[in-house]
């Protein structure tokens, strides 16, 4: 289970072993709207299947073998939503996955805390030209911004990880087929001089016959 809460923000970093899935509940308690987000960094070809599954176990979203995507979901009913990254495909790469869940609904319990909050109004207009509303509106839309801003700077990590993980990936790959052809360039180069050897080991050795013959 991951929250309880109607409106949560929530990401982790979770290992799906070879042949296996991991899931995750979510309680939703009203209607509201599910975004999931998930992205592969490391493991096998990073792909993954993911599902979305509604209290009654419709599956509202799938997708099949994916690196990552964006899944957003209407949760019209109450309940556990199930969400699960499936690796069962894989018999021996575990995967890496990023996940970041996001839930929205119209009720805000931060704009119940603000209707709260009721200052006297006139005085506050004789300070500053503008009025009460308008503050919210600048406060909301920095809240918003400030959520995007982690949210771009958690996927520029997990890009930067996928990343590394691919490049130390293809370096263990270059380094041993190197020292795989090293090993065979040396096994051909020794294989030709035992060869040369040998013929120049036979010539002289006929060479003696020969010269015994005609004496």
């Amino acid at each position: 289970m991951i929250d309880n809460c109607v409106n949560i923000e929530t990401d982790l970093t979770v290992e799906v072993n070879a042949g296996s899935e991991h899931c995750f509940f979510q309680s939703i308690k009203k209607s509201t709207s599910i975004e999931i987000e998930y992205q592969v960094i490391d493991g096998g070809d990073l792909d993954i299947n993911f599902y979305v599954h509604s209290p009654n176990h419709v599956v509202l979203a799938a997708d099949s073998r994916k690196t990552e995507n964006v899944v957003k979901v209407e949760a019209n009913m109450i309940g556990d939503y199930k969400f699960c990254l499936d690796n069962r495909f894989s018999r021996f790469s575990k995967k890496l996955v990023f996940f970041e869940l996001t839930t929205t609904s119209g009720d805000d319990d931060d704009d119940d805390d603000d209707d709260d909050w009721e200052p006297n109004k006139d005085e506050l207009v004789e300070l500053v030209d503008m009025k009460i509303e308008d503050f919210k509106n600048i406060i909301a839309s920095v809240k918003v911004n400030l959520e995007k801003s982690v949210q771009l700077q958690n996927l520029v990590k997990m890009f930067e990880a996928r990343d590394r993980n691919i490049q130390e990936n293809n370096f263990e790959r270059v380094n041993l087929w190197s020292c795989v052809f090293l090993v065979v360039m040396m096994l051909v180069g020794l294989t030709q001089v035992i060869m040369i050897r040998h013929l120049f080991a036979n010539k002289a050795s006929q060479s003696v016959q020969t010269m015994k013959v005609r004496t």
